[in-house]
């Protein structure tokens, strides 16, 4: 596939492009990030030569700014945006689990969603690349074979090198293949400037979205309720409960609350919810990403430590906080404990660190008794 060339000049627009972006953002860029952006623009400048990897896997610790840095690239590039095609993990198997509904075979849907992702595309972004189970390998391993054999330039995000995807040593064996195809035709890079970026006080301007939630903690002798009050926000009485979603899927939630101007412009949609009811029940990220693009901003109630709830209300909490994060959704969390305590388990679930990270975005809502 001949994709996109670039010329030495194109490589110093590509890097100017995204060093502009980052100053009106009032980011800094460090000098790992530096490094690597100026080595992904002089590899562009390659791509459709079968000598230059076909594009870059960047790992490193949570916080580093893998995700930032690797959108600002994409966008850099220039490729008709109709030709770009950019996919989460956990949206990309949704997909897959919308076509298994749909009573295709496994092969046929997984082949379905990768025709579908890839037809068109000259440039493809897999953001936080993350596999623990032998299913979700199989699927990895079919969408690399199909970049690397359509030579689809390709940039991914991910916590873990190559070797530490699916590390149970009785399911490892079946993502290899995507770890072969990895280290044969991309470049593997690590990103790691010593700082995760996410622990810093960010400034006014920089919290939107996600960041300007908060986290509101209470002792045990204070309700929920009562701290809310206390935090300025107005807890849901008992008539605004409601089932969202529907079927086997339904979920209760404490109130959904709209703005006045519902149908119009700016107009914002806000689900409250318990943290029992929603995580604490068989829900899964599908769940996540079907409300997470119908509500707003999000209010979750009554969290415990995560060494009190349920090992599978661990994980969900993980995949929900992956989902709110790339979605970009104000989440205000009502917790009966600080951060660093909500995280302090023998046994956490996978990605646990990357939660804790995220969740130090959050304004510090203080400590309500």
């Amino acid at each position: 596939m001949t994709e996109p060339r670039a010329t030495p000049s194109a490589a110093a627009r590509l890097r100017t492009e995204v060093e502009r972006s980052a100053a009106a953002s009032a980011i800094e860029l460090d000098d790992a990030q530096r490094e690597l952006l100026a080595e992904i623009a002089e590899l562009a400048g390659g791509w459709g030569d079968e000598r230059t990897p076909s594009g870059v896997f960047i790992h490193g610790p949570a916080g580093r700014g893998k995700t930032w840095l690797a959108s600002q690239i994409f966008d850099a590039i220039e490729v008709p945006a109709s030709a770009k095609r950019r996919v989460h993990f956990h949206t990309f198997f949704q997909e897959l689990q919308r076509r298994f509904g749909a009573q295709m075979t496994a092969r046929a849907a997984i082949e379905s969603t990768v025709a579908e992702l890839l037809d068109g595309a000259r440039v493809f972004f897999f953001d936080e690349l993350h596999v623990h189970d032998p299913g979700g390998a199989s699927l990895l391993n079919r969408l690399i074979a199909e970049l690397v054999e359509r030579r689809i330039p390709t940039l991914f995000t991910s916590n873990y090198e190559p070797e530490g995807l699916l590390a149970n040593p009785v399911f490892h064996h079946v993502v290899e293949p995507s770890i072969r195809l990895i280290r044969e035709h991309f470049a593997v890079r690590t990103l790691d400037g010593g700082s995760d970026y996410r622990t810093l006080t960010p400034t006014e301007a920089a919290r939107h979205g996600f960041a300007s939630g908060r986290w509101i903690a209470f002792g045990a002798s204070v309700s929920a309720a009562s701290a809310a009050r206390a935090a300025g926000l107005t807890p849901p009485e008992s008539h605004e409960s409601i089932t969202v979603l529907d079927g086997h899927r339904a979920l209760r939630a404490l109130a959904v609350r709209r703005s006045e101007a519902a149908q119009g412009a700016g107009a914002t949609t806000e689900v409250w919810f318990d943290f029992a009811d929603l995580l604490e029940s068989p829900s899964i990220a599908e769940d996540y990403l079907d409300l997470a693009a119908e509500f707003d901003r999000w209010v979750l109630v009554d969290v415990p430590p995560l060494s009190q709830a349920s090992r599978e209300a661990r994980q969900r909490f993980v995949a929900l906080l992956d989902v709110l994060v790339h979605a970009d959704l104000p989440l205000t969390v009502l917790a009966r404990t600080d951060r660093a305590a909500l995280v302090d388990l023998a046994d956490p679930p996978a990605d646990l660190f990357r939660t804790a990270s995220r969740l130090a975005l959050l304004r510090d809502g203080g400590w309500h008794r």
